[in-house]
């Protein structure tokens, strides 16, 4: 009977493993669907035909800078710019390039504008093509408390599912248990006491499956949760403007991250703020909780 049951934990322990890599398996197939069907037609769309223009950002804040690209315009011919039939200051590269392509011009969003879609048109001398910038319904400070909230709410709920699956006293008793075992090892390698290296090493297999076992709880949390907040990001995003419209400001600069100097600070874009918000209040919910082990 006792060799039958130690035959049976290194099955235990793969079939702990299976299940792992199951999950992990269904959230990466998810997460490619999601991203294919509803956040690659957004971040990539299909580039139109013919001579015409982009914007990007397409969607943002007034007073932000927006940068104009186009292609098939004509060779080495420098472009002008119309905001709703008015004339646009421009910088940077506005002179397309030996096939037609421009890229680095940007413009200055006029102030005072309201929510709504308006017309930008690039003229080469020949062509006219435009684009359409969008003003989103929801500006600072009131889309900066939307994603504040909302990343405080979808945080609060992982912790309540983190407290329903994951055994937390269990986690921390094989956390503790799992240090004692290295330390253990450790000492043993130092002082070179080999049979206490071969009793540690019998150890040590069943020491890993059972910490595998805890494990697996954290993995079930990712897998619950994964994709509504990954669908929650997306509709607020769709909501806002996109992922890259301003939705708050900080004081001071960040490089790299950090857009252009508004009314109210330095320029945050959506991703950025929800990534500061998630992580604030994941490390405060954790700590109000208990769910650190």
């Amino acid at each position: 009977m006792i060799q039958s049951k130690n035959k049976a934990r290194p099955n235990q322990g793969r079939s702990r493993t299976n299940r792992i890599i199951l999950y992990v398996f269904v959230a990466v197939v998810a997460v490619a669907i999601v991203f294919y069907f509803f956040i690659s037609p957004t971040l990539f769309p299909p580039p139109p035909k013919g001579t015409s223009i982009g914007l990007s950002p397409s969607a943002d804040i007034p007073g932000s800078i927006i940068t104009i690209f186009g292609k098939n315009l004509t060779a080495n011919q420098g472009v002008t710019a119309k905001f709703e039939g008015s004339p646009l200051n421009l910088s940077g590269t506005c002179v397309t390039d030996k096939t037609g392509v421009l890229a680095g011009c940007t413009f200055t969003l006029p102030s005072g504008l309201t929510s709504g879609h308006y017309n930008v048109t690039a003229t080469d001398g020949t062509h006219s093509p435009s684009a359409i910038f969008t003003v989103p319904s929801v500006l600072p400070p009131f889309s900066t408390i939307l994603v504040s909230l909302t990343s405080l709410g979808l945080g609060f709920v992982t912790q309540l599912v983190t407290r329903r699956v994951v055994d937390l006293n269990a986690e921390r008793r094989m956390k503790a248990e799992v240090a004692a075992f290295n330390k253990e090892k450790r000492d043993a390698t130092t002082a070179n006491d080999k049979p206490k290296l071969e009793k540690l090493k019998k150890r040590e297999l069943q020491v890993r499956q059972a910490q595998a076992k805890v494990s697996t709880a954290r993995f079930k949390v990712t897998g619950i949760t994964f994709i509504p907040l990954l669908l929650v990001y997306y509709l607020m995003a769709s909501f806002l403007g996109g992922y890259g419209v301003t939705v708050g400001y900080l004081p001071i600069p960040i490089p790299l991250l950090m857009g252009a100097p508004g009314g109210g600070g330095w320029q945050v874009s959506l991703f950025w703020w929800y990534f500061f918000s998630s992580f604030t209040f994941s490390s405060l919910l954790t700590r109000a909780l208990h769910t650190s082990t």
